[in-house]
Formats: C-alpha cells, structure tokens, sequence
C-alpha cells in the first residue's frame, strides 16, 4: 500500500470521527437547549418595582360605577349592585392599583371590572371581596371582554384578603397580555375558563379554589413560542374542569407549590412540560399529562398513525412528587418523557387502547422513581435507553383494584411499593435502587409472585408475546 493510500485512509477515518463526535456534541447541545428553554421562564417582577408613593391615592366608596383614567392607587370600599369599574388610563404610563377592601360589584350586563388601557393594572385584596358578571353582555362590550374581570394590559393580583368570582357569561379572569398572581385567596366558578392570561399566566403564591366548565387555568398564545406558558412558583390550587385542568399552549412549568386536578377531561396539558417540584395530583377521565396537544379520543386509529410524533413535545420531570389516576393515557407525549428526578405515580387506564405511559418518541429515565399501573395492550416501558434500570410486568392475569405491589431486594428491603386504584395487568417500574445482576421479589398483597433479576436496561417480565397478539387481535377487531 502506498503511502497516499494510507494518508487517505488515515484521513477518512478521522472524519468519520470527527463526523461522530460532532453528532454527540449536537445531541447534548440539543438536550441542553432543552433545559434553556424551559428555564428560560423567569418570574416577571416588574410591578413590585413600581414606587406607588409617586402617585396620588384616592379613597372611593361605590355609589354607581367608576371609570378611572389618571395613574394612582385607589382605596375601594362598598357594595355596588349593577355596574362596573372601568379603567382607561394612558397604554404606556399608565399605574393604577385597585385596592379592593371588603368590596361587592355585581354586573347584570357585563363584567365587574374591565380594563381597556393601563401600561400595568395591579389589584390588591383586602377582606373579602366579590364579584360577578351577567349571564349576557351587552353590546357595548366587543368580544374580547368575555370575563368577569377583564383586563387588556398586564395585570397583577396581591394581598392578604380573598377574591369570589362568580363567571355567568364565560370566563372568571381573562388577561390578555401577562397575568401574575403573587398572593391572595381565589375562589372562581366559570361557565367557560377559570382563570386565563394570553402570553402567560404566573402564579408567584396564593390560594386557588377554581370549578370551571372549560380550562381551569389557560394560556392561550399560540403563534409565540416564546409565550404562551403557565409558570407555578408556590401556591395551592385545587381545579375541577369540565376540559383541561391546565392548559398552557406552549410551555407548562410547575417548580413548586400544590396542584390538585380535582376532575378534568385532560389534567395538564402544554408542548412542553417540566416540573422540578411540588406536590402533584392529577385526575383526568383522558389523559393525565400530555404534552403535544389535540384533543385524543383514544381510538386505535389515532394509535395507529393520526398523531405524528413531535420531537417538540415533551415532559421533563426532574423533581416533585406526582400522582395520576388517568382513564385515557397517564403520562403521554407525542416526542419525548423524561423522568430525571422525583416521585412518580401512574394508576393508568384499564382499557387496551390506551398506556399508563405513552411516547411518540421514547421515554428516558434517568433518576428519581415511577410506578406506572395500567392495561397491558399498549403498554410501554420507562425506556431502553434510560440510564437507570427499570421492569416492565406483564401479569399472567389481571389484578384488582386496591392491589399491593411490593417489590423487595434479597435483603428484604423495599425497593418500590403502590396500592393501584383500578385493576391493571401490566406494571413498568424503574428506581435508582435496582442494581444489575441482583434479584429481586414482587409480592402481590404480601405473597410471593415472582422473582427476577436486573440483566439489562429494561428487564422484561411474563408472557409478553401473548400480550402482544393479544392486542394484536384487539386492534384487527376494531379494524
């Protein structure tokens, strides 16, 4: 061989190399990218940096509506049977505070409080306060105001006292640019949406008890990547939905507090979810978390094909504890889950069309611990190419409901433990516990069920080719 042929053997082989190594920088650029965008959400302070002593205040007792037009803070107190307050004050200078102090306004043709022009709206809670719109607005009113409070600009809400809201006409509380709740009491009954903010919904603090027909909570952008999110901070908020419990049309962030999903169609629901803490229950008679969007009627057909995957969509779980009791799919994403960290449970759907997890793309745990129960047709493991170790059971019969899973090491440690909440015949589990080439022990309600041992990624348990022509034949039936 010649000298020139080596060179250029020499020199294909270290493209080759440098054309592997730039895939694998690309690839964790990408998984980086991931993490910026979503902690690219950062509480928006701007309003507590407003020096309310540079304005005029003014004390107002309701006799008959109110519009307000010049910046300052304005003290409200007493009853106000039929009328609104109206505020229209310059777009780009524009600072007013409502402080609500033990305040009623009932509206019998619109919202209790519409704002049109404000470069930022704050309203303070004091007492106990109330407000309520009409079953019909007026027209008087474009179509934009659709809620019993109503603000065009940004609006903020604070204090130590509560707020009921009662919605007739559609909406509780409806921002159309950013909408912040930094503290305060909510009580929130809608015929549409509880609470919903256009580019963002932050919830810095407070108290959240919301029955809403449509979304609990809604961001509503759907153009703007960059918006469009929910962000929870702290707080506790308990939702029953006739829709999404929350829905955020981009990205969903939870870092903390306590989010119960009472009842919802869809519990959270967003592009992109990541939650690195809290505690976490969620109740949906579709899907619990799914990150992707479209309204999925879990018909075998949408298995099959109607929804592509998206390698947009994905939920990132790095922290918190989760739990979902789901009858559509527990956790599903059109592109990728990550569980990274955190405590997560699954009690999944108990008919073959649907998983207690489901990826478009694939799942990847890489820390914490999950426990998905759920139908064995379509189900799907905590992934083959996870880092940590995980099981996926396919029981020989199914289990009821109330079923103690034990899992326990040769030491009799335990390692995994869950009482389902419906019947199941399919269990993925993964823990940061297992260790390779150990045995381990299921117990079903204390009995011994089986023993295996960890000799890969995924180590798969039971008859899983009978499940799989199971729900083969499952799927030619409904062909």
């Amino acid at each position: 061989m010649q000298k020139s042929d080596k060179g250029w053997i020499f020199g294909g082989i270290l493209l080759l190399l440098l054309l592997i190594m730039a895939v694998v920088m690309n690839v964790t650029s990408e998984q980086t990218n991931t993490q910026k965008i979503v902690g690219t959400i950062e509480t928006d302070y701007g309003d507590l940096k407003i020096n309310w002593e540079r304005y005029p205040t003014y004390d107002i007792g309701l006799t008959g509506s109110l519009t307000i037009t010049d910046s300052g803070t304005y003290h409200i107190t007493g009853t106000l049977e039929d009328g609104l307050i109206t505020v229209k004050a310059n777009h780009d200078t524009g600072k007013v505070r409502l402080i609500l102090d033990n305040v009623s306004i009932k509206n019998s043709s619109g919202p209790a409080i519409a704002c049109y022009s404000a470069d930022d709206l704050v309203i303070e809670l004091v007492g106990e306060n109330y407000l309520e719109d009409g079953a019909k607005y007026s027209a008087d009113f474009d179509e934009d105001v659709v809620g019993a409070i109503y603000s065009k600009d940004d609006l903020t809400f604070q204090g130590e006292g509560s707020l009921t809201v009662t919605a007739n006409f559609q909406d509780g509380i409806v921002g159309k640019d950013d909408l912040k709740f930094n503290s305060g009491t909510y009580y929130i009954t809608a015929a549409d949406d509880g609470i919903r903010g256009k580019d963002s919904v932050y919830i810095v603090d407070g108290h959240f008890a919301i029955t809403a027909r449509g979304d609990g909570i809604k961001s509503s952008n759907d153009t703007d990547r960059g918006k469009g999110f929910v962000l929870i901070e702290s707080g506790e908020i308990s939702i029953s939905s006739g829709d999404d419990g929350i829905h955020a049309e981009q990205r969903l962030v939870i870092k903390g507090g306590k989010v119960t999903i009472e009842e919802s169609y869809e519990g959270l629901e967003a592009r992109v979810i990541a939650i690195s803490g809290g505690e976490i229950s969620v109740r949906a008679s579709d899907d619990g978390i799914n990150a992707g969007g479209g309204a999925d009627t879990t018909t075998t057909n949408q298995r099959m094909g109607a929804f592509d995957a998206d390698e947009s969509a994905m939920i990132i779980i790095d922290g918190g504890e989760i739990y979902v009791n789901a009858a559509g799919d527990g956790i599903d994403s059109n592109g990728y889950v990550y569980f990274n960290g955190g405590k997560v449970i699954v009690d999944g759907p108990t008919n073959n069309g649907n998983g207690a997890l489901d990826a478009g793309i694939g799942i990847i745990m890489n820390g914490g611990e999950a426990v998905a129960v759920g139908a064995s047709g379509m189900a799907e493991s905590l992934g083959e190419n996870s880092t940590i170790y995980n099981i996926s059971v396919y029981f020989a019969s199914n289990q009821s409901a109330k079923t103690k899973i034990s899992i326990k090491n040769s030491a009799g440690e335990m390692i995994l433990e869950h009482t389902s909440a419906k019947a199941f015949n399919h269990l993925a589990a993964g823990s940061e516990k297992f260790k390779t080439d150990e045995t381990y022990t299921i117990y079903i309600n204390d009995e011994k069920y089986t023993d295996f041992t960890i000799s890969s990624t995924t180590t798969m348990i039971g008859n899983t080719t009978q499940n799989r022509n199971n729900n083969q034949n499952m799927m030619n039936n409904r062909r």
